[in-house]
């Protein structure tokens, strides 16, 4: 037997060394097959190639339930949006998945679930009192506020909010609503004119009258234009006064202290003189 090895093994290095281009070529060729064969294998145990599996209908479904049911499939999961809130869906449900349901995939593949937020956004209200009604409309539903209603009644300035309520009560500014909540915009109408028809006044008597107040407010203006004019003057006078007092005080105390220093020295001088 280990003749033969050694024939074949002889065989085999004579067959090289004629032709050795020849013979690594082949090498390669084989060492190629067998690395495809074995990533083939591979790609079938990672992949699970030909093992897919249809994907089932978790809509509508509450999330602990339709996590189940993936899970007992051999299916991966993960949940793509959960803040958003929808009205007609109940709160915690699922309310789509992709891969869509009834869809053929692979087991490796993640199933990503969008599920309803368990309740509406809560935003505080904001002051709307005495703006244009159609302002307030937009100002809310720009907020995200989903239910805005415009009603009116009888008022003497007309287009402005009287008044707001939520779900059917007064909400101070400020207080946190949620965004499904029904919100009315109370708005005048303007119908109601405050005039006595007996006390009318005549046109040509109106503006006369609205001059002379104009006059009158005129003339009231310039008088406390001056008397305000004459305070900043008499404030300006007395400051300039105390400053020429400080000023005389300072000239003052600097002579004399000139004058005491003077007589030091010539006290100084006289003594020097008795002692000499």
């Amino acid at each position: 037997m280990s003749n033969n090895n050694d024939n074949n093994t002889g065989g085999f290095t004579r067959l090289r060394d004629r032709h050795p281009i020849l013979v690594n070529s082949g090498l390669m060729v084989l060492a190629l097959v067998v690395l495809g064969y074995i990533a083939l294998l591979f790609i079938d145990v990672f992949t699970s190639h030909g093992q897919q599996v249809q994907v089932p209908d978790v809509r509508n479904m509450p999330f602990e339930k339709a996590v189940q049911i993936l899970e007992d499939a051999g299916l991966r999961w993960e949940v793509s949006d959960s803040t958003t809130f929808y009205e007609n869906y109940k709160p915690g449900a699922v309310i789509d998945q992709d891969p869509k349901a009834k869809s053929y995939i692979k087991k490796i593949r993640i199933i990503y679930l969008s599920v309803n937020a368990m309740h509406a956004p809560i935003i505080p209200l904001p002051k709307l009192v005495d703006l244009p009604g159609r302002q307030g409309v937009a100002t809310l539903k720009a907020m995200g506020f989903k239910h805005v209603d415009l009603d009116s009644v009888p008022s003497e300035m007309g287009g402005l909010i009287l008044q707001v309520t939520v779900d059917g009560h007064n909400v101070a500014p400020g207080k946190p609503v949620s965004v499904n909540s029904k919100i009315k915009i109370i708005v005048g109408d303007g119908s109601i004119v405050d005039l006595n028809p007996e006390q009318l006044i005549d046109p040509e008597l109106m503006d006369s009258i609205d001059e002379l107040n104009y006059e009158e407010d005129q003339k009231r203006y310039e008088e406390e234009l001056k008397a305000a004019q004459a305070r900043a003057e008499q404030e300006r006078q007395t400051q300039a006064n105390e400053e020429r007092k400080d000023q005389n005080k300072d000239k003052k105390d600097q002579s004399k202290d000139k004058k005491d220093q003077s007589g030091k020295d010539k006290k100084k001088d006289s003594d020097k003189g008795k002692k000499n």
